[in-house]
């Protein structure tokens, strides 16, 4: 077996980040973890969880999510209600696209306040 377990975020603010990636997902309301209580946790399926965690310095990542249609069209809606730009490509996620240009049913990226890369894809 091999499967992830949980993928550890650094953000300038732990709780807020949690919560609006968890709203934009459509995911649980993130829970306080960690043995200071200082992370939020966002749990995923299968078990795995994202855990936010304060830090000064943060180190934007890319982490990419696949969804089901419907989960998608959803996410594309908050973001459009938060205003948040979001794009199909990478290198140029506030393009407006949905597209899937490596031929899925649509894919989109978009930047959080620390800089992480965050993908959704059906």
């Amino acid at each position: 077996m091999l499967k992830i377990d949980h993928i550890g975020l650094a953000a300038h603010d732990a709780q807020t980040s949690a919560r609006d990636l968890a709203a934009i997902l459509g995911a649980p309301e993130p829970t306080v973890d960690g043995a200071d209580d200082d992370m939020y946790r966002i749990d995923l399926e299968h078990g795995a969880f994202l855990l936010f965690n304060a830090a000064t310095i943060v180190n934007p990542e890319h982490i990419a999510f696949r969804v089901d249609a419907h989960r998608f069209a959803e996410v594309v809606k908050r973001l459009e209600a938060r205003g948040l730009p979001f794009g199909n490509e990478p290198d140029d996620p506030r393009n407006g696209k949905t597209e899937d240009p490596l031929g899925g049913a649509g894919r989109v990226y978009f930047v959080d306040a620390n800089g992480h890369l965050f993908e959704v894809t059906c």
